[in-house]
């Protein structure tokens, strides 16, 4: 078997502009055929091997990577070598999937368009674009699949490599940093774009103690910009919905994501008395998570507060 290298020792987290690190190299003697990057995505991949898996979803900065595996070797010894070489490096493996009707559709269905939406990614190699068909080869193709992951410097990286039927594979990696409650600050243009272009927004600068509904005094900076979005478009209304992650009892966390969507428009309304026939609170507790509740991270992902539009 060919040998991966794991190059644990020389990544850091660097700023969301800077290019990530490759934390994993491709299998000896592959043809590069070209790499994407961007600072911040949702990424879907599959975080379990069982059936029926539904593709889970985390965010972060993403580099991937698309290479043609030398002819004289098969897949499934690309697939083993990387599975061997993760395994080896500390990483828990999500999932290990071999030659299955299941992976090809699984990963077609994560990198459609609705979802990583792979086909539209601009790769590159050298200033030319990538051809087209290798990267649709890739994105709906897939024979083998690996996801793994490893939290490093409190980062948490999570590598997802995978074959296709044609010799190309992938190798995506994804690195999110330790979210820290007070460091992520609303901005008003964030808040104006994601409600134009996806009609919602995740909102994690309203912070509340563990288990409590009170919003703390920290929040205010992301309060004066909800307030501020709500006064330049006082045509719109929205839902306003609590989130919750999975740890504990459902219908706690149920009643908690509802008291704390409630507690929010409290704020707004003491702050926008006018605002108060637009906002609608409720909850959902854990049943729609952005990220796998198996990490702290991922939990951290979890516990929001989202504007909604709603139709008059």
């Amino acid at each position: 078997m060919k040998v991966i290298t794991l190059v644990i020792g020389l990544l850091v987290w660097i700023s969301m502009s800077a290019a990530a690190s490759e934390l994993i190299s491709p299998f000896a003697d592959s043809e590069a055929l070209g790499e994407y990057q961007a600072d911040f995505v949702k990424f879907h991949y599959l975080s379990t091997a069982d059936d029926g898996v539904q593709p889970a979803a985390v965010e972060g900065r993403l580099k991937s990577r698309i290479f043609r595996k030398p002819v004289e070797k098969s897949n499934y010894e690309v697939f083993k070598s990387f599975e061997r070489e993760l395994k080896a490096a500390g990483f828990e493996m999500l999932a290990a999937m071999d030659d299955t009707n299941q992976v090809e559709l699984l990963v077609r269905d994560a990198n459609s368009a609705s979802k990583n939406d792979m086909i539209k990614r601009r790769y590159a190699k050298g200033g030319s674009r990538t051809s087209s068909s290798d990267v649709a080869q890739v994105a709906t193709q897939a024979q083998q699949y690996i996801a793994a992951r490893k939290t490093i410097d409190k980062m948490d990286v999570l590598i997802v490599v995978y074959t296709s039927r044609s010799g190309n594979y992938a190798i995506e990696q994804l690195e999110s940093a330790a979210m820290e409650e007070g460091t992520v600050i609303l901005s008003l243009d964030t808040m104006r774009s994601q409600i134009a272009n996806e009609g919602r927004i995740a909102i994690y600068g309203v912070l509340f103690d563990s288990g409590s509904a009170v919003v703390k005094p920290d929040s205010a900076d992301t309060l004066a910009t909800i307030v501020q979005y709500l006064q330049e478009n006082p045509d719109k209304s929205f839902y306003v919905v609590g989130h919750t992650d999975d740890q504990g009892d459902f219908a706690s966390n149920l009643a908690l994501s509802r008291a704390r969507a409630e507690a929010t428009v409290e704020v707004l309304i003491e702050q926008l008395p006018e605002a108060k026939d637009r906002l609608q609170a409720d909850g959902v507790g854990p049943l729609a998570p952005v990220a796998t509740n198996t990490g702290t991270d991922g939990r951290s992902l979890n516990r929001r507060v989202e504007f909604v539009s709603k139709l008059e």
